[in-house]
């Protein structure tokens, strides 16, 4: 296995530590969050580099890639959902997009072809990834300074936050539909003849 795809196998691994980070409550656990977060996302920018560099872009980093973005980015926005934030049907349009998208590309593998990240996929993803790792960050340093107060009736977390992450969420859902529109244009041919 080539040192890309060690990389993206690297952040698949990321995402159970990420999890547990998130949800079990220790001392400073949003800043180790927010450290693997950061590294898991650099990752993902590591590999791209590494492979094109390299010359060594390979089928399984073009399917395994997005999926390990995907997990990784599901698993954030999961763990900030489960945190009160009411954009749960935010996680529901997302699912759907790359349920949709593994479809069109599974199709594809069967028809020989393999279906690459494109640019509209690119960009969703890092607006996933900004918007999430903004909010690790601001539970990061309010955890530093005490402001965020967990407590056994839920989260207590300040206005200002609760509206970024309502209106990030949200915009970012809206780029993630639209990209996986875009896919399902350009896969509409490997659909169309089964």
């Amino acid at each position: 296995m080539n040192l890309p795809n060690k990389i993206t196998v690297f952040r698949f691994c990321c995402v159970p530590f990420l999890l547990i980070a998130s949800m079990v409550q220790f001392r400073y656990h949003w800043v180790v969050a927010l450290l693997i977060y950061f590294l898991a996302c650099m990752s993902d920018k590591a590999d791209g580099i590494i492979a094109r560099k390299q010359g060594i872009v390979t089928d399984f980093g073009k399917l395994m890639d997005p999926l390990s973005d995907k997990s990784l980015v599901l698993a954030a926005f999961i763990t900030q959902i489960n945190l009160g934030w009411h954009t749960d049907i935010v996680i529901m349009l997302m699912m759907a997009r790359e349920f949709l998208v593994a479809g069109v590309r599974m199709a594809a593998v069967t028809e020989g072809e393999v279906i690459a990240a494109n640019a509209f996929g690119k960009a969703k993803t890092f607006l996933q990834m900004a918007s999430t790792g903004l909010v690790y960050l601001f539970l990061a340093i309010m955890e530093k300074d005490s402001e965020v107060v967990i407590a056994a009736n839920g989260f207590n977390a300040p206005d200002w936050l609760n509206i970024f992450c309502t209106v990030s969420f949200w915009i970012v859902a809206v780029v993630t539909v639209l990209s996986g529109l875009k896919y399902t244009k350009d896969g509409w041919h490997l659909i169309k003849t089964k």
